[in-house]
């Protein structure tokens, strides 16, 4: 069944309306309700909600900022210190372009256009510098411009529940059904959801370039008196030795071990598969790899699994390689390949997710900073990415990564001990449900062995349990965003 429509006003600007429709739909979605838009002004007093540049009389409306516009329009950056604390108390926010407190605004400050810069990734846009790998770096985005703006407290989830206060006595004022608690759209699944998924970048360590590697990490070390880390390597090539050698196992082939735990709690997954090395930032032993990942795509499939694309460099940058490496590996795993994650995140909002639209894929799960757990887009539930270069929604769902091992365990960006990185990544994964959300959690398969993992391996199982314990549904990537469509349609 259809979500229920709403009549919503939007006054903005002919430059803006179509974005602000979009965002304003974005917003209502995680409500249960479709946005029904009205640009006429004739009806605007009928509306549930209006977006205005001037209070409809009877109708709760968002201020429409003309300085928002302009910078919009023009297409500028944000200054630094934008986004700040607008209103005070349950009606407050941290957010862009404050209102007039004495103007009769529902809300104090623009909040189309706030949650339009953080969906729409405008720091992106707006900025050209990059990282080695061709990456928004956290440190060129707004969360790091505005120092009150925090990637862990998405900003979008409060604007949607100030709207829901907002309508909540206008609904009631017409006679329309109030608004469902939160994380309503589940059903019986649960109070929110959880992705989980796992990137399969390297299938086997011990290879002859993974001994060269530790043994270059081994002198490195040594060179930097590092003791504890010449003992750390040492040590794997000991554990290799009394426990994989003899049996050809692998510490990262740990396929047995993940499918059963979450077996074993009912719980469903997605694998994220590289098709093709087509440079060498997409992994640094493709012929293993090629070796290997019959055997991995038989056990993952065999157990039931979603198999996605981990997006390779070339499948980036041009949509005939993207389709290319897409069908292959379709025929491989002998199923449909609906979702895509790119290895090291390497996509960018405003190039590769329309990319992804004409390839036919259905949902991306990419959009995070590699270098701090959180939310990359500012919301905690799924979305219609916004194409700026035809001004229109693509038909593509991004799944928020909200957790990703690496980006708290790898020394160069969080550097995070297990006990860290455990409270750290449920903090996160609590906004999911305190927003009735739904999340992707990244965990790769070399984090799943005792020896190896440093204690990650425990981590994943922990954060799973206590998530379930909260009400969680937690499944594949492909049955979360298919759920999701249904209940927004």
């Amino acid at each position: 069944m259809s979500a229920p429509e709403l009549s919503v006003f939007v006054g903005a600007p002919d430059e803006f309306a179509t974005r602000a429709e979009w965002a304003l739909r974005t917003l209502l979605a995680p409500l249960s309700r479709r946005a029904a838009i009205t640009r006429d002004p004739g009806r605007a007093s009928g509306a549930a909600l209006a977006y205005a540049a001037e209070p409809v009389a009877g109708v709760p409306t968002i201020p429409c900022d003309a300085g928002a516009m302009e910078l919009l329009a023009a297409g500028r950056p944000l200054p630094a210190g934008a986004f700040s604390a607008c209103g005070n108390g349950d009606g407050g926010a941290v957010a862009a372009w404050p209102a007039d407190p004495g103007a009769g605004f529902a809300v104090p400050f623009d909040l189309v256009a706030s949650a339009f810069v953080l969906l729409a990734c405008w720091d992106e846009r707006t900025t050209d510098e990059r990282d080695k790998y061709g990456r928004l770096p956290f440190s060129a985005s707004h969360f790091a411009t505005n120092p009150e703006l925090k990637i862990d407290e998405p900003a979008v989830d409060r604007y949607a529940e100030l709207l829901r206060g907002a309508l909540a006595p206008r609904l009631a004022e017409l006679g329309l059904e109030p608004l469902p608690d939160a994380g309503s759209l589940w059903g019986a699944r649960g109070r929110f959801a959880i992705a989980l998924t796992h990137d399969l970048d390297n299938l086997w360590r011990w290879t002859r370039r993974g001994f060269a590697a530790s043994g270059y990490r081994t002198l490195r070390a040594a060179r930097h008196l590092d003791a504890r880390g010449v003992g750390r390597e040492l040590g794997d090539g000991a554990d290799w030795l009394a426990r994989h050698s003899w049996r050809r196992t692998d510490p990262f082939w740990t396929f047995p071990q993940l499918l059963r735990g979450e077996d074993m709690r009912g719980v469903s997954s997605t694998f994220f598969v590289i098709a093709r090395h087509t440079h060498k930032q997409d992994g640094n032993q493709p012929e293993t790899y090629r070796r290997k990942i019959p055997e991995a795509l038989e056990l993952v499939t065999a157990a039931g699994r979603e198999v996605g694309l981990h997006g390779n460099d070339a499948d980036r940058l041009a949509l005939a390689e993207l389709t290319l490496d897409r069908d292959d590996l379709y025929a491989r795993a002998g199923g449909p390949v609906t979702g895509i994650r790119y290895h090291y995140l390497r996509a960018l909002y405003h190039q590769t997710l329309p990319l992804l639209e004409q390839a036919g894929f259905t949902y991306d799960t990419t959009m995070a900073f590699a270098e701090q757990e959180g939310f990359r887009c500012g919301c905690s539930f799924p979305f219609r990415p916004y194409s700026l270069a035809e001004e229109r929604p693509l038909d593509l769902v991004e799944l928020p990564l909200a957790v990703m091992d690496g980006t708290l365990q790898e020394p160069h960006y969080r550097g995070l001990k297990a006990e860290e990185a455990e409270r750290a990544a449920a903090v996160v994964l609590a906004r999911a449900l305190r927003s009735g959300g739904a999340v992707s959690l990244l965990w790769h398969n070399n984090r799943f062995d005792k020896r190896v993992s440093r204690g990650y391996d425990k981590v994943y199982w922990r954060l799973l349990d206590q998530a379930l314990a909260r009400g969680a549904w937690c499944g594949s990537a492909a049955d979360v965003v298919a759920r999701w469509k249904e209940a927004t349609a």
